[in-house]
């Protein structure tokens, strides 16, 4: 009983239409308020009385009217004590048309809206997108110096075969753990990774952090190489605009003992789309990656191509050589 409200009012969805740019209503003819929490310490009763292309206007008890970004969203608390996250999308004189966070739009009477507290939606940068870049702590694979947050995570693939987690276990501090399990196909052994991090915000636009990789090509075949990778990062920019300079060193066999130094770029091109380029120089290999990076608020598809060049031997005046192209693909959900 406890969800049937909300279930009923999945059937407004059918019946109405998509956003309306710029609508006023007469306020007089709302007969219903409902409570409206604009910030920590304000819960009054109120009502919303327009919506334009830029904001959203409120109409408070005892502060009056106010307006407030129309890139705001809303935690919204119905009748039976539902909630969920969503953005507004139109008004009417007695109802609410809301995009549900991972669900559908829905029209709300206001007779059923409890309370309605409001989150401020930034603009990103200067650009004014209303897409938040819910990616800024890695480009394809390597991390940048963001941290990801305290209880927020993301679980990344690539090529359909690599698999990783990787959760905010405090503000600063994140884990990460990721398998192959493709060669056990081949009776082989999985080969396993996990990365933890740190990360801090250094100043406007600086960002600090290190790690490690710690991984086996092959967890359960002691003739199978390990590996331990130790970096430093420093990224500078912004969240959608932003180089990145890691400095490092991996152990291992021979062949995996090495300096490691990446420097990578993002560069935010549309309120969707953006371009990543990750590059890596070691003491045999050179990989060059380019790519593109499709977005929404929680959902990201990476698609592009990476050079790899490999050294012919040890001696220095030997230059490095192409030895193939490969196609990249790789997508993430962050939660």
């Amino acid at each position: 009983m406890k969800y049937f409200p909300f279930i009923t009012l999945l059937y407004f969805a059918i019946s109405h239409n998509s956003m309306a740019q710029s609508v006023e209503i007469d306020d007089s003819s709302v007969i219903q308020s409902y409570l409206i929490q604009v910030d920590d310490n304000t819960l009054l009763k109120g009502k919303i009385i327009e919506l334009n292309a830029d904001s959203i206007f409120l109409k408070l008890e005892l502060l009056g009217n106010i307006n407030i970004s129309r890139k705001s969203n809303f935690i919204v608390e119905i009748m039976g004590g539902s909630t969920f996250r969503g953005e507004l999308l139109e008004i009417s004189n007695d109802s609410l048309l809301f995009d549900m966070t991972g669900l559908t739009n829905v029209w709300l009477k206001n007779t059923d809206v409890v309370k309605l507290t409001v989150l401020e939606w930034q603009d990103i940068g200067t650009e004014g997108y209303n897409i938040a870049n819910q990616h800024k702590t890695r480009y394809l694979f390597s991390p940048s110096g963001y941290s990801l947050g305290e209880g927020n995570g993301y679980y990344q693939n690539i090529y359909g075969v690599i698999n990783a987690v990787n959760y905010g276990v405090s503000e600063n501090i994140s884990i990460g753990f990721g398998a192959d399990f493709v060669s056990l196909l081949n009776e082989g052994t999985p080969s396993v990774f996990i990365t933890p991090k740190i990360g801090k915000q250094y100043n406007d636009n600086t960002y600090l952090g290190g790690g490690l990789l710690i991984g086996s090509l092959g967890i359960f075949d002691p003739n199978n190489p390990f590996i331990v990778l130790g970096y430093g990062v420093v990224t500078r920019g912004t969240e959608n605009r932003n180089l990145t300079l890691a400095i490092g060193h991996s152990y291992g066999n021979k062949s995996l003992t090495s300096h490691v130094i990446t420097l990578n770029a993002y560069s935010r091109i549309s309120n969707r789309y953006g371009f990543v380029s990750e590059n890596w120089l070691m003491k045999e290999t050179a990989i060059l990656a380019y790519g593109l990076r499709k977005f929404d608020k929680r959902i990201s598809t990476d698609f592009g191509i990476a050079f790899i060049s490999v050294k012919m031997n040890d001696t220095f005046d030997d230059s490095y050589r192409v030895a193939f192209p490969l196609p990249y693909l790789g997508w993430v959900i962050n939660w």
